[in-house]
């Protein structure tokens, strides 16, 4: 049995009646499509599958159809015999390809293959075996846009074929190319090169309907294969090399040179299928035309190479370059931020995340930079779409402040209640500096403190608990006004013409100093709002300031505060100590007038006793006036 019957008896023999039942013909292109198909998956199913995906897996195959390992190994071996994939199993075919195009490769024979790198022996015409060499000349093209700096140019170039593969004996028709300014992306040549096919060159009309070629005036008018190939050497010279399936051209293109044995330009080749198959567009297909209408292309695009140029040029500029003209990253992120900015559709997720944000410091109010939400992400800033998308305010996150972008706003307010936020903390008894500490520290301080709470005293520079909050500076001042309505407060006394007399620390300083029998009538008087009255000659306030007030309103009406009473003799002993006058009488059985106009100075003695409101030592001189009014006094009642 010969390979081809073999083969035909697994995919491409006579099927039997169960075969044609079981059979199920994927009717959606897609790859995207959730269909599932039997377990017996046509060969044409599987091609199309590989071929609009863009490359084949066979864990992909297995997965979208449902069959086993070795099956899905057979079917990719078919695909490589029918050309439809290389040795490496790359896809071979152009994504464009019609279903009648596809159904005549797939159709084609499998000639036998033979040792000589002529071609398959029997096969009626020449076809070209892949070498390492073509392998290793695609595994070089890229999906992305190489360095262009050094370049003032680049060519975009298309082919027209007589088929799908030169594996199959079809040839390049025509190579179309267009130099374009690098920097503005604006035409400086074309070349339109049409080649004399080869005797043994295979047509598919298929093809020729397509690209609108006549094949007999190409007969008479075309250029020679080694003459084409050095007019398109000599057009592209160093310039980089772009082309939409560039694998499919330059496999072509490969093609060619070794027939008229000249070397492969070395030009580096980019793709720009491959990029376009890794971007997120809601297209039905990948398709030039598709995409470049996508992408807002007016020109057409009806498979003339140069039409062609002008259509991959468009949608080359829209992807790897910004409005400006200027290349942008080659990260399919970088290209979809772009893309976005050129108002091309992408996916709804992918717009989402292209949503632009600007990013501030959250401590200083300092812009920061604008980047998309997946941006945002890749720093560690996480957001939802759902939550940025009507954002009017800005969104405080972590160490960040979000707004949508806006090109005006160049710094906001910081976060006032952003814990790293630093903070000089006072005390509020002395107003001294104590420390600087963050936000999220003061708010360690206490159980009762917040950190919002001390963000709020912190803005209103007030006091909360033991402390006093301000914004940190560079040099914290050594002192503030301290609180003088908490804690240890001072007293200020006033005669009761409203002089200032003297600052006390406390009220038993009071107590002790100016003679009161206790605190309770002083601590009344602090009470008050407003002074109506002097106790026993002095108005007690509260101090309200580092320095006292020299003048109040005074306050003639007096009232009387008990006082301790001290007892001394007319030699100034101190006898006794009283707090009530009656206890004095009853002591001394003395009349309490007498002891009331001792005390208020009216007489210097009472009956041998002096009377005094402080226990402070008699003078010389009040000593001499009690004892010369004790001598009078006793004299008048002898002579009586």
């Amino acid at each position: 049995m010969s390979i081809i019957d073999f083969i035909k008896g697994l995919f491409g023999g006579e099927p039997n009646e169960d075969a044609n039942q079981s059979t199920n013909v994927v009717e959606n292109k897609s790859v995207n499509s959730e269909v599932f198909v039997d377990r017996n998956p046509t060969i044409e199913n599987v091609a199309r599958f590989v071929i609009q995906k863009g490359v084949c897996k066979g864990a992909d195959i297995q997965r979208y159809f449902q069959i086993g390992y070795n099956l899905s190994g057979r079917l990719m071996s078919q695909l490589q015999q029918k050309g439809v994939l290389d040795s490496s199993y790359n896809v071979l075919v152009d994504a464009n390809i019609s279903d009648q195009e596809l159904a005549q490769l797939l159709s084609r024979e499998i000639p036998e293959i033979s040792d000589s790198t002529n071609g398959f022996s029997g096969s009626g015409f020449e076809v070209k075996i892949i070498s390492s060499s073509l392998i290793d000349m695609e595994s070089s093209i890229k999906p992305y846009i190489p360095e262009l700096s050094k370049y003032e140019s680049y060519v975009v170039f298309d082919t027209e074929t007589s088929g799908l593969s030169p594996q199959q004996g079809h040839e390049i028709l025509q190579i179309g190319a267009v130099k374009y300014n690098t920097l503005t992306g604006e035409a400086i040549d074309t070349q339109s090169i049409f080649i004399k096919p080869s005797p043994h060159c295979v047509i598919e009309p298929a093809a020729l309907r397509v690209n609108g070629i006549d094949i007999e005036k190409l007969k008479q008018t075309g250029l020679s294969k080694d003459e084409a190939i050095n007019t398109f050497i000599e057009f592209i010279g160093t310039c980089p090399l772009f082309a939409y399936n560039a694998p499919f051209d330059m496999r072509f293109l490969k093609s060619t040179c070794e027939m008229v044995n000249i070397p492969l330009p070395k030009n580096p080749v980019c793709d720009v299928l491959a990029m376009v198959r890794k971007l997120a567009l809601p297209t039905e297909n990948k398709k030039l035309g598709t995409i470049s209408e996508h992408f807002g292309f007016e020109g057409g695009c009806f498979h003339e190479a140069i039409k062609d140029c002008d259509a991959t040029n468009f949608v080359l500029r829209k992807i790897y370059f910004n409005n400006e003209g200027k290349p942008v990253g080659k990260s399919v992120d970088d290209i979809h931020s772009n893309l976005y900015r050129n108002g091309v559709k992408l996916e709804t997720y992918i717009e989402q995340n292209m949503l632009e944000l600007d990013v501030y410091s959250r401590l200083t109010g300092e812009f920061l930079f604008t980047k998309t939400i997946r941006q945002c992400a890749e720093k560690g800033i996480y957001v939802s779409y759902s939550t940025v998308k009507d954002l009017e305010q800005t969104l405080w996150t972590t160490d960040y402040g979000i707004r949508l972008h806006e090109d005006s706003i160049g710094k906001l307010e910081p976060d006032i209640y952003y814990g790293k936020r630093l903070i000089d903390v006072y005390s509020r008894t002395t107003g001294e500096f104590l420390f600087t500490k963050t936000l999220e520290e003061c708010a360690g301080l206490a159980s009762s403190l917040t950190q919002k709470k001390i963000a709020n005293a912190t803005l209103e520079k007030s006091w909360l608990g033991e402390y006093g909050f301000r914004a940190h500076e560079e040099e914290p001042q050594t002192k503030i006004d301290r609180d003088f309505t908490y804690g240890k407060r001072l007293i200020d006394c006033y005669s009761k013409e409203g002089d200032f007399l003297k600052r006390y620390d406390s009220i038993s300083d009071i107590v002790t100093e100016l003679g009161f029998a206790g605190d309770s009538p002083i601590k009344t008087m602090l009470r008050q709002d407003k002074i109506t009255y002097n106790l026993n000659g002095y108005i007690f306030i509260y101090a309200t300031s580092e320095q006292p007030i020299q003048k109040i309103e005074g306050a003639p009406l007096t009232k009387e505060a008990k006082r301790p009473i001290y007892v001394f003799d007319i030699d100034g002993n101190y006898l006794n100590v009283f707090l009530k006058i009656t206890e004095c009488t009853a002591a001394y059985g003395l009349q309490a007038e007498g002891v009331r106009r001792c005390l208020s100075a009216g007489k210097p003695q009472y009956n041998g006793y002096i009377f005094r409101y402080s226990n402070t030592p008699l003078s010389d001189e009040e000593l001499a006036a009690a004892r010369e009014n004790y001598a009078y006094r006793e004299t008048s009642k002898v002579e009586n």
